[in-house]
């Protein structure tokens, strides 16, 4: 089979089984690794973040305990990665792999400081 008799193939099926078997996936990710400009430690308390994902409409939103938010939804060769812009213009980024492991970052400013932070953890997929 040619490469891109290969490529139209997976395509071709991932448009079908995308129609077909579309529904909701979700995506509950925790954190146990926090890294700062000061330091990288294990957390005491696990920082949990949890995503869906309308595999028909490829529409994603964040779930947090103060409310729902959509989110910008971006498939890697090997992964995904969700970014969101909060009400103060600060970035988020989480990047999922295809194994599950994952890394949140916020690029916050507070009273004209920059404010970097990491956490690393592990993320477990439930349609």
């Amino acid at each position: 089979m040619t490469m891109k008799a290969y490529i139209f193939t997976i395509t071709l099926y991932l448009m079908t089984s995308q129609h077909v078997y579309a529904a909701v996936t979700t995506i509950r990710c925790d954190y146990d690794t926090f890294a700062s400009v000061q330091k990288v430690e294990q957390t005491n308390e696990i920082m949990q973040l949890v995503f869906t994902v309308d595999t028909e409409t490829s529409e994603a939103q964040v779930v947090r305990k103060t409310g729902v938010k959509d989110v910008d939804l971006y498939p890697t060769g090997g992964g995904f990665t969700f970014i969101e812009v909060n009400e103060r213009g600060n970035v988020l980024t989480t990047t999922v792999d295809i194994h599950g492991k994952t890394a949140h970052s916020r690029n916050t400013i507070l009273d004209s400081e920059l404010i970097p932070s990491q956490f690393y953890g592990t993320c477990d997929y439930e349609q």
